[in-house]
């Protein structure tokens, strides 16, 4: 039996219906619906991996779904310079999304909250300001934070009934581990979010339905932390010493214990850019391309099961 969750496979079925939906609206009256989205990147310092992503974000939303993607770079940019870059891409009725890069650099990231806070509610696809994160809490509809919606998909695709499942997700982070919580919360799941100051990590992963490992540390988790038959989604990427692309779950421990479990390739990744797709496109028509993905996801549950 195949368990490796595939989310190249179910990120391009995801991504056909994006695009059906979206020919559609290139046949409206309306001139503004009839363009795609264009969306705003902002990147600012040197981190290679931040760049890397950057320019991979690019290439998919452009090639893919045909989006208009105006990236932006700056070797240095202080704090005023920076939001008031966020403050035009604010005002220009033409782009439809904004995204912040992360990590910033050091010199600006004690003012990450206040930066990101910048951004207009209605254009953070990213799903990370202040104002998406409380209406996640609350429970109203709003741009979700891209890696968790794409977990959360994915178990959706593979028929995972998350009702009452127990979960560890081991981040805490504005990023993955809190709105993950949130989004595991509404799926009447119940979960634990643990962190480096974790006591009994080993014991609390081990009676977990479902596993999310998150914590940026190389083929950390092997088969002792995880239950037979539980479900186990990696969120890791690193290089180990031969080169070879790694998580932070050693794969090749926990394959034959576990049910299902993304590889560290192919697997969230491609979920969180094409989260991001879909945001890009909800920020622009509204709650109606949430209705598109549902479709998506039981369009590609079928076409797993075959």
């Amino acid at each position: 039996m195949e368990k490796r969750m595939d989310g190249t496979f179910v990120s391009n079925v995801l991504y056909e219906e994006l695009n059906k939906y979206l020919e559609e609206k290139g046949k409206s009256n309306d001139y503004y619906d009839r363009i795609r989205p264009k969306v705003k990147i902002i990147s600012v310092g040197d981190d290679f991996g931040s760049q890397m992503y950057g320019k991979m974000k690019k290439k998919k939303l452009s090639e893919i779904v045909g989006y208009t993607v105006d990236a932006e770079h700056c070797d240095f940019l202080s704090a005023g310079d920076l939001m008031l870059t966020i403050e035009n891409a604010n005002r220009d009725g033409m782009i439809d999304g904004i995204m912040l890069q992360l990590p910033l650099p050091k010199d600006l990231a004690k003012y990450e909250r206040m930066i990101l806070d910048t951004i207009d509610l209605k254009k953070d696809v990213d799903g990370l300001t202040s104002g998406s994160l409380g209406k996640l809490m609350v429970g109203s509809s709003s741009l979700e934070s891209c890696t968790p919606k794409g977990i959360i998909t994915l178990l959706k695709v593979y028929g995972i009934d998350l009702l009452g499942k127990n979960v560890c997700i081991i981040n805490r982070s504005n990023i993955v581990g809190k709105p993950l919580g949130q989004m595991f919360l509404r799926e009447n799941s119940t979960p634990v979010i643990c962190h480096s100051k974790t006591k009994n990590l080993k014991e609390i992963s081990k009676g977990a339905d479902i596993v999310v490992a998150a914590m940026n540390k190389q083929e950390m988790l092997d088969d002792n932390y995880i239950k037979d038959g539980a479900v186990v989604i990696d969120v890791g990427v690193h290089k180990n010493s031969e080169g070879k692309t790694v998580g932070d779950v050693n794969f090749d421990s926990v394959y034959d214990k576990c049910s299902l479990i993304t590889p560290p390739t192919g697997g969230v990744g491609p979920m969180t850019i094409c989260m991001l797709a879909y945001n890009v496109a909800k920020a622009k028509y509204g709650d109606e391309v949430d209705l598109v993905l549902d479709v998506g996801i039981e369009r590609a549950k079928a076409l797993i099961k075959k």
